[in-house]
């Protein structure tokens, strides 16, 4: 099964969310196997290139190891945690502890940025790092990653587009010109 399988275009229909699921023993690819059909899942990938006994090879890698997203209702997705306990944790809302829903626009620019060219141009900061959520927040006009809405940080002295799901990771892609950034 590939890693990547999922494209945002539209709002979640009623009742379903994307959360994001920390899995344990990097077993992403086993645990998506144990959804049923319809239960939609995002896993963010990059195209590796290994030199092998004089053969360019290309392969996919996860972006972010252990990381799963899943579009669901809330109600499934806690009878699936019970079921599957000890393969996952689900990143909770600090008060409740219930499952953090993870908004559509910023699902959407997440998935649209790390599946753009398979992630050859984009780096994993970490979780929800405030030193890269610093600077103006645009929206990307053209291009591969037209639609997408992040922030503008300096980084290394190249400036990036800084996307985040709140609380879970952070990407920067390589420069985009300004004729394609409009100021939100």
């Amino acid at each position: 099964m590939p890693l990547l399988n999922s494209t945002v275009t539209q709002p979640s229909p009623e009742g379903l969310h994307w959360y994001a699921l920390k899995v344990f023993y990097n077993r992403v690819t086993y645990l998506r196997s144990q959804m049923p059909e319809g239960v939609e899942t995002y896993v963010p990938v990059q195209t590796v290139e290994d030199y092998d006994k004089g053969q360019l090879r290309y392969s996919e890698k996860q972006l972010i190891p252990s990381l799963l997203f899943v579009r669901c209702s809330e109600e499934w997705l806690v009878k699936f945690k019970h079921e599957h306990n000890a393969d996952f944790m689900y990143y909770a809302e600090p008060e409740t502890h219930k499952p953090g829903a993870i908004p559509d626009g910023e699902m959407r620019s997440f998935i649209l940025v790390t599946s753009a060219d398979a992630g050859r141009n984009v780096k994993y900061f970490g979780a929800d790092a405030p030193e890269y959520r610093t600077g103006d927040r645009v929206r990307v006009t053209g291009g591969i990653y037209a639609g997408a809405e992040g922030y503008i940080k300096r980084i290394k002295k190249d400036r990036k587009l800084i996307v985040s799901v709140t609380g879970v990771a952070v990407v920067a892609v390589s420069y985009i010109h300004p004729d394609f950034l409009e100021r939100i």
